[in-house]
């Protein structure tokens, strides 16, 4: 629950209040982020994927986008980088990561810089891959670079032989789990954000796999390293019956809720409920779930938009491992939903680029209206309908959104933009 902690020092309490006036700011502006990868992205190969993504940057700009975020550069045991070893080895032109090299990640961050798009890094910091065994077991990390040398001190209690802190979250098997209780850990971890921020170029944030360890370490970092953007990935399993969505997923708004409060309100989370109940909507015609029993959105949209990241599918739940994919034929829909409503929305390098030019122009016109309609997280939203068959919420007066086969007409001064498979977008 959101609560106020007493006894916290007036420097500290300054500092909070920076921060939130900075987010109150942001809230007011347009923002839209481009998550820059899928699973196993490449282009002509391994090693090329940042200087292709540095090549539509401004193409990307034109189009409304805000901020890119980019994969893992990290030198990972794992091609797609989430299974980091030896932070600091970003890759080199005798040894490229899969993603390509430090100076061509530096000069895509720099190419995005020129054409105003923020560069938002993909942390993982759950878990670390080691360098070396001891006693059999991977938890030397004595990597190349010589920097953040840990042994088995660092990880969490009897994971991996580590002699730790009990874990502060959910464990992740296929790696050993970080303890972040431990001083040095963090403060090593507070460098290496500092030289990403600083040395490297990024000016955001996407936490990885925020559900192992504590929210509080995450406030911790962004504090000592800010930047202009921050979300964290806090995935866990919304409320089934069997395999049939349950009507009522307070519970799991509540906990991705919870974990923003764990950060102070710092940073942001994808809104994985939004996610749940929108395909299944969309899928179903069971436009009721759009609306909860207060008339507000029935995902973190309703509770805390400023704070919600929208999306539609991401790396793990859409691309080649499909893990919770939307709905193939409903994706414009979906992207109509988030691209018109509070939250701050994300689009997928593969809708966008890989899929056909109905999808992608789709995108774009529903991008540019979000721009010249200045709806931001922070928007107004007044649900008409929300019924079977039916959804109509119109955002900031300005633009009215129809989802369903059901039937409606706006008033007089409304005008059609975008209409596709159950959908019809409308300005005035």
């Amino acid at each position: 629950m959101r609560t106020i902690l007493s006894g916290i020092t007036f420097c500290l309490l300054s500092l909070v209040m920076a921060i939130h006036a900075d987010a109150i700011k942001d809230a007011h502006k347009t923002q839209i982020i481009f998550q820059g990868f899928g699973w196993d992205s490449e282009i002509k190969g391994p090693g090329n994927w940042y200087t292709h993504l540095a090549s539509m940057s401004k193409n990307l700009a034109k189009a409304g986008v805000t901020h890119v975020w980019f994969p893992p550069v990290s030198r990972s045991v794992s091609p797609q980088g989430y299974m980091p070893g030896d932070y600091y080895d970003l890759g080199d032109d005798s040894s490229p990561t899969y993603y390509g090299t430090l100076n061509q990640l530096q000069k895509a961050i720099q190419d995005f810089a020129n054409a105003g798009i923020v560069s938002v890094a993909d942390i993982v910091i759950n878990h670390r891959t080691a360098s070396h065994q001891e006693d059999g077991l991977w938890n030397v990390f004595h990597h190349n670079s010589g920097r953040m040398r840990w042994e088995k001190w660092a990880l969490a209690a009897g994971d991996y032989g580590g002699t730790g802190s009990p874990d502060s979250g959910g464990d992740f098997e296929p790696a050993p789990d970080i303890d972040h209780t431990n001083h040095r850990v963090r403060a090593d971890i507070i460098e290496w954000l500092r030289w990403m921020r600083d040395a490297i170029g990024f000016e955001g944030f996407r936490f990885d796999y925020t559900k192992g360890f504590d929210g509080a370490f995450v406030k911790e970092y962004v504090k000592a390293v800010p930047t202009s953007f921050c979300v964290g990935e806090y995935w866990t399993s919304m409320n089934y019956n069997g395999t049939q969505l349950l009507p009522d997923q307070n519970k799991h708004r509540q906990e991705i809720t919870d974990w923003v409060d764990r950060t102070e309100g710092t940073c942001s989370t994808f809104d994985f409920t939004t996610k749940g109940i929108l395909q299944e909507a969309v899928r179903t015609g069971e436009y009721w779930r759009l609306k909860d029993s207060q008339g507000k959105a029935s995902g973190l949209l309703g509770w805390w938009p400023t704070h919600a990241v929208s999306f539609v599918d991401n790396h793990d739940t859409g691309s080649k491992q499909a893990h919770w994919e939307f709905p193939k034929d409903r994706v414009l829909a979906g992207y109509a939903y988030i691209l018109t409503h509070p939250g701050t929305p994300s689009v997928f390098y593969e809708h966008f680029v890989d899929w056909d030019d109905r999808v992608r122009d789709g995108i774009a016109v529903l991008m540019g209206l979000r721009h010249k309609a200045g709806i931001h997280s922070g928007s107004s939203l007044e649900i008409l309908k929300a019924e079977q068959d039916l959804y109509v919420g119109v955002v900031d007066s300005r633009v009215l959104l129809k989802l369903g086969r059901g039937q409606f007409q706006p008033e007089n001064g409304w005008s059609i933009l975008l209409e596709g498979l159950d959908f019809s977008v409308y300005s005035r």
